[in-house]
């Protein structure tokens, strides 16, 4: 079945006005492995938005909705990489840059992987005395 551009917008929306965690622009390099090793194996990517439930990757390669995947994502030079399975949502050509924005919902992540999530979106505090 193929989905029309704006069918995919609409779509899209609908997700974004359901999400249940909070999204943040954080951009990490990203490693996809494909379970079982298929499609390439292993592509490369960036990711566009982070949260407790998903991510958006854009990447050059397509990865097929509903594919199984392990995510390793870089987002610090002086942390680990963060590691949880996840599935294939969604994905969109993104013609303009000739590369593909795919959305992927996590479906099993351990609690230290869930902590750090969470510490990437707790919201920065500035103590009051500090401002002068």
């Amino acid at each position: 079945m193929n989905l029309s551009t704006s069918t995919m917008s609409e779509r899209q929306s609908a997700m974004m006005e359901n999400r249940r965690f909070k999204r943040s622009a954080i951009e990490c390099y990203a490693q996809l492995q494909l379970s079982p090793h298929q499609y390439g194996g292993v592509n490369h990517g960036l990711s566009q938005d982070l949260s407790e439930g998903g991510v958006k990757i854009r990447t050059f390669s397509q990865l097929p909705v509903d594919s199984s995947v392990v995510i390793h994502l870089g987002c610090s030079d002086n942390s680990e990489p963060l590691t949880m399975s996840g599935s294939v949502v969604w994905t969109s050509r993104d013609d303009g840059q000739e590369q593909w924005v795919i959305g992927i919902a996590f479906t099993d992540i351990n609690d230290g992987t869930r902590k750090r999530l969470q510490q990437i979106h707790a919201p920065v505090s500035i103590n009051q005395d500090d401002e002068d």
